[in-house]
């Protein structure tokens, strides 16, 4: 048996098409003698060309390189529990993320600092002062740029995705560093954007080295580390102890107050009052009564109900990361791939996005003018 390399790779794909090799070459704008070379290790096969092999083959790259993955490109499924759904997601856009890291390279990453101490609530303090230090003042981050800081700091690929309830979110890593966090869509903002945090813990600690599924992330977490980590870092992220300690300088709470604090944190009622109850800035009385409020109560009292209805209408609208399309999209410009990565990740044909990309006609990446050469 040959040693399964990318060029007996490609000479299977070659004989399942039935083309010739010289056909197949110029089927993906190769000419027969850099494919013969390449078939025979006198060369290697750039990173366009098996781009054009794998969209010509419906394999991926990953596949033509290493042989995992399986042969078959990822297609994302609406059948299944939306477990499932959410898992086929984040490994369609992790496979994504993987092609960028061979074309591209992996980008520079913060380096999670080693725990110093042992409790999970104190090991999601630390985890949130070294978040806080990349990120700047929680306060100012809405749900959507929250997605685009963590994307531009931490490299980690943020998507919201429309799922029937019965996940909350997810954190998938790949072997090739992939990092993927997804987060359903949702009318009840202050829980997707805890959510977005919480699974941010679960990336930074490479919580379960591969997959971590949150379908409730309000949950009893009793017993379990990661968890209880996650949900500490959550709440210190998103209501850090010294920008309450700055709201509620003056004793006793009163009602404009605290909604003026859900509204500028972006918080829910329950989880501010019970992190104010926590740090000693509330007493049990005020934790009850206070806890007791909707978010929307809390947008009328702080008269804030126009920016409540854009942040719901916001939670429900779904989100591809911003960083890969970007990414891919330049790996197209450098001439190292075509445009159907994009496309896909897109979910638009190859055509209309060429279309629309390069409407005169004239391909933007150099590399790609043989695709339209008479």
């Amino acid at each position: 048996m040959p040693r399964e390399t990318v060029e007996v790779r490609v000479r299977g794909l070659i004989e399942q098409s039935g083309q010739t090799q010289e056909a197949f070459g110029a089927s993906i704008g190769l000419d027969s003698t850099k494919l013969s070379k390449a078939l025979n290790g006198k060369r290697r096969f750039s990173s366009l060309e098996l781009a054009r092999i794998a969209e010509a083959c419906d394999v991926t790259v990953d596949w033509l390189l290493s042989g995992d993955g399986g042969a078959v490109a990822a297609r994302v499924s609406v059948e299944g529990s939306p477990v499932q759904q959410a898992i086929r997601e984040a490994a369609r856009l992790g496979e994504c993320r993987d092609n960028v890291i061979f074309l591209r390279g992996l980008s520079d990453r913060p380096e999670t600092p080693a725990f110093e101490k042992m409790l999970a609530y104190e090991q999601g303090e630390e985890l949130a002062e070294f978040a806080l230090r990349h990120l700047g003042d929680p306060d100012v981050l809405d749900s959507e740029n929250f997605a685009a800081a963590i994307e531009r700091v931490f490299g980690f690929d943020v998507a919201v995705v429309e799922l029937d309830g019965g996940c909350d979110g997810l954190a998938f890593s790949s072997r090739k560093g992939a990092r993927t966090l997804l987060v359903a869509t949702s009318g009840n903002p202050t829980r997707q954007r805890f959510t977005m945090a919480h699974e941010l813990a679960h990336l930074l600690c490479s919580d379960d080295q591969g997959l971590h599924v949150d379908e409730n992330v309000m949950a009893s977490t009793k017993g379990d580390l990661s968890e209880m980590r996650a949900n500490a870092f959550a709440a210190n992220l998103l209501m850090p102890a010294g920008r309450l300690k700055e709201l509620f300088q003056e004793p006793g709470i009163s009602e404009k107050t605290f909604s003026d604090a859900v509204m500028k944190l972006k918080v829910s009622p329950s989880s501010l009052a019970w992190r104010l109850l926590n740090l000693q800035l509330a007493s049990p009385e005020q934790r009850t009564k206070l806890g007791g409020m909707r978010t929307i109560d809390c947008a009328a009292a702080a008269s804030k109900m126009d920016n409540y209805a854009a942040w719901v209408e916001a939670g429900r609208q779904p989100r591809i990361p911003t960083r890969l399309v970007r990414d891919l999209f330049d790996a197209y410009l450098d001439g190292k791939t075509t445009l159907r990565p994009l496309a896909n990740l897109l979910g638009v044909p190859v055509d209309t996005l060429r279309i629309a990309i390069e409407p005169s006609g004239v391909p933007i990446a150099a590399s790609e003018a043989d695709e339209f050469a008479p």
